[in-house]
């Protein structure tokens, strides 16, 4: 199991009551000036759940509810955010995103396998156009929206011999197809697309050093220049926030991996096992993702040496307990006595 969307929906809400206002207003250039806003929205900051209200007609009670998981997200209050944000309404129903075509997550929501956060511009507004025109479709269509019967028999295309029969709905949507608001749809389209090879560069450079701001980094360390930031995560620095995927860090061999990495645990000496100890009880940077690497090599389960305990998170920078260590030193002891021989003679090298 994954992330639920009640865990999803509370990350949205809370990055949108923690924001400014018009701090989520990320600057869309010719777009917004062309087009305008196409969707308003409620501004973030203090008191975001009251007009979240406003715009949605549903109760702020209800929203704290979900908030504080004293209950379960509706359909509505899906729907709602969905139409509100319509570049976090993949992300938010399945927990994934594809950043490349628009779908984003919230900059307070971790994302894998994807790790690209940045708004695709002419897709926010193609959403925002295209659910500005699915709802004047049904407004001219005259559906009465609260009857059941009539909004399926209206949304429905059906199949009585060969070939499907669009919904009542498709005389509407051709006179709609004529109008300005239409084309203006189109023309984002149109924008999107002439911008999208500019923007896959930025996210897939054929070279790291094809970015702008890389060379702009590479321009000031040769001048002497720094611009030190602080509370930087050092486990993600050397990432770009444009890359579209994670990037390993470039791995740095250590005397472990080197001396004893395709080596059987019941194959350890004595020496090495003691020295292995000595490494686990300093590890440093990318080591324990070595050790994970030692420990899969050879079939042996993780749990073994780090049973699961609910409500607890590993953190990979703060190393090993010193119970962890114990008990897989405890174990490939017990791997070693298990041999015929509890002698082994010294390896070449």
């Amino acid at each position: 199991m994954t992330t639920t969307i009640e865990d999803r929906m509370i990350l949205l809400l809370n990055e949108q009551a923690r924001l400014a206002p018009g701090e989520d207003e990320r600057p869309e250039g010719a777009l917004r000036r062309a087009f305008g806003t196409l969707l308003p929205r409620p501004e973030p900051g203090r008191g975001y759940l009251e007009r979240l209200t406003e715009y949605t007609r549903i109760s702020v009670q209800r929203w704290r509810k979900v908030f504080h998981r004293r209950q379960r997200p509706t359909p509505d209050m899906i729907e709602a955010l969905a139409r509100l944000f319509p570049h976090y309404a993949f992300w938010l129903v399945t927990g994934i995103t594809d950043a490349a075509n628009g779908h984003v997550a919230p900059d307070n929501a971790q994302t894998f396998p994807e790790r690209l956060y940045a708004q695709s511009d002419g897709a926010s507004q193609y959403f925002r156009k295209s659910l500005v025109l699915f709802r004047r479709l049904f407004e001219e269509s005259g559906v009465n929206l609260e009857d059941d019967h009539q909004r399926m028999y209206a949304a429905e295309r059906t199949r009585p011999l060969a070939h499907w029969h669009d919904s009542p709905l498709v005389d509407a949507a051709y006179r709609i197809s004529q109008s300005r608001e239409y084309c203006e749809l189109r023309e984002i389209w149109e924008s999107r697309e002439k911008y999208r090879a500019d923007d896959l560069k930025r996210i897939w450079p054929t070279s790291p050093d094809d970015r702008p701001w890389v060379q702009r980094a590479k321009d000031a360390k040769e001048q002497g220049l720094s611009f030190p930031i602080l509370g930087v995560d050092p486990r993600t620095a050397h990432q770009d926030h444009c890359d579209l995927y994670y990037v390993p860090r470039a791995p740095c061999p250590t005397r472990f991996a080197l001396s004893v990495l395709n080596t059987s645990p019941a194959e350890l000496t004595g020496e090495e096992l003691e020295c292995l100890r000595t490494w686990l009880k300093k590890l440093q940077d990318d080591d324990l993702s070595v050790f994970f690497q030692y420990l899969e090599h050879h079939g042996i389960d993780r749990e073994l040496i780090f049973p699961w305990e609910p409500g607890t998170i590993r953190f990979a920078w703060l190393g090993m307990a010193e119970s962890e260590i114990d008990r897989f030193v405890n174990y490939v002891q017990r791997l070693r006595s298990s041999r015929p021989c509890d002698t082994y003679p010294a390896r070449a090298g």
